[in-house]
């Protein structure tokens, strides 16, 4: 195993990062219950676990209860995403090799996840599929990758990645956002609240009566209009899907395609998984003063490097706030540099929601541990027994 040293901005931050995982352990019931009994078990005793996730509070207290299981860790997050304090108590506290900042560009983060995996991980748990692609494309990582036990996938765009555009796998993965526990209660209630959290954080404004345009309508999408249409906002969906567009006409929104919809929109919002959803020739079609919102996976869903390519001027109004001049004479205004809004801006999903989503993470990987030699070397669903096991936790916990 590379005895590689952990990359954070500053060590000295521990202390507040150890104040945050205090506040988030007391309201995360599910992964409390999860650490008594893996520490008794010690499922992933002898076992490295190779992580892409964001770097945050409620992710330091699920590695807590991994550590107790008998795991080592190496762990990247995202750009824009990173609690540096956490990062700090993690690397100071619990001895976890960690690659992330809060600053980190794309291609450091690509630099971080080859770190991780230059620690020779028994199991991954990634996020967005860098980790799989990573082992997949490099030569380099030949031998670890036929190591590795299993993995597990986070996210929508992840899963979407390794159907579609990795052509074989040596290891099983479980998507955990194939499961209905995470699309259901996680994507559609926790990712609609905490991207209006973040886009309130950014910009201090009023969303009564805001048009705001949603481009794409899956369960995140689907939380975060109706999340924003219960504030009052005047929300118009876009979908290329015409079943999906049905359901969003159904359920009272403005339907529309992406030419109609974003001429009229005061704040567009992307939320598809996809990259390049917000072309550069589109952004002279805005409305002057629209405000640009990224709260799918992908700082790519905008085409921030074509935005700042044709604006004549740009300027940081505020932390997570910056403003563009085109040649046309409209500004525009881009929070959080185009990074997943709720992460960027905010804390990311509510802590409770995040109890139940990693607690699926906790028994998937053991799951792998004890099955994998008869599993499929492909992504596939969360175990019905786990999904079960984790929403009766979740019921008992929320109902008490």
């Amino acid at each position: 195993m590379s005895d590689n040293s952990s990359e954070i901005k500053d060590i000295s931050l521990a202390h507040k990062g150890l104040e945050r995982l205090e506040w988030v352990r007391e309201r995360m019931p599910i992964m409390r219950h999860l650490k008594a009994r893996i520490s008794d078990e010690q499922p992933f005793k002898g076992l490295h676990l190779g992580i892409c996730l964001h770097v945050e509070a409620k992710t330091g207290v699920w590695l807590e209860a991994l550590i107790a299981g008998g795991a080592g860790i190496s762990i990247t997050g995202s750009p824009g995403t990173t609690q540096d304090e956490v990062a700090a108590a993690l690397t100071k506290e619990y001895g976890v090799k960690v690659f992330a900042r809060r600053d980190e560009s794309f291609d450091d983060h690509l630099q971080f996840a080859e770190r991780v995996l230059e620690s020779e991980p028994d199991l991954i748990i990634d996020n967005g599929a860098d980790l799989h692609f990573l082992l997949h494309q490099h030569e380099t990582f030949a031998q670890v990758k036929h190591k590795i036990i299993g993995a597990t996938e986070e996210t929508t765009s992840g899963g979407y990645r390794l159907r579609e555009e990795l052509e074989e796998q040596a290891f099983p993965t479980i998507v955990i956002n194939d499961s209905r526990a995470k699309r259901i209660i996680e994507n559609r209630y926790g990712v609609g609240l905490s991207v209006v959290d973040g886009i309130m954080r950014c910009t201090n404004i009023l969303l009564n009566g805001l048009k705001i345009a949603v481009i794409g309508y899956g369960y995140c999408g689907r939380g975060v209009a109706i999340c924003l249409r219960n504030l009052g906002a005047h929300v118009t969906v876009v979908e290329i899907d015409p079943l999906t567009c049905l359901d969003a006409h159904l359920e009272g929104f403005e339907v529309g395609d992406l030419g109609d919809a974003i001429p009229k929109a005061e704040m567009v919002i992307t939320v598809t998984g996809s990259s390049g959803i917000l072309a550069k020739e589109q952004f002279a079609d805005l409305k002057d003063g629209a405000i640009l919102v990224n709260a799918g996976h992908f700082e790519f869903e905008i085409d921030v490097a074509g935005l700042r390519e044709i604006a004549t001027d740009s300027r940081q109004i505020r932390e997570n706030i910056e403003s563009f001049d085109l040649e046309n004479g409209k500004k525009l205004f881009l929070l959080a540099k185009g990074n997943p809004v709720n992460l960027a801006g905010g804390d990311g999903n509510p802590i409770e929601v995040m109890d139940l989503g990693l607690a699926l993470q906790t028994l998937s990987l053991i799951h792998l541990i004890e099955n994998s030699a008869t599993m499929e070397h492909k992504p596939q669903n969360v175990p019905a027994e786990v999904e079960s096991e984790v929403s009766k936790m979740a019921l008992e916990a929320w109902t008490k």
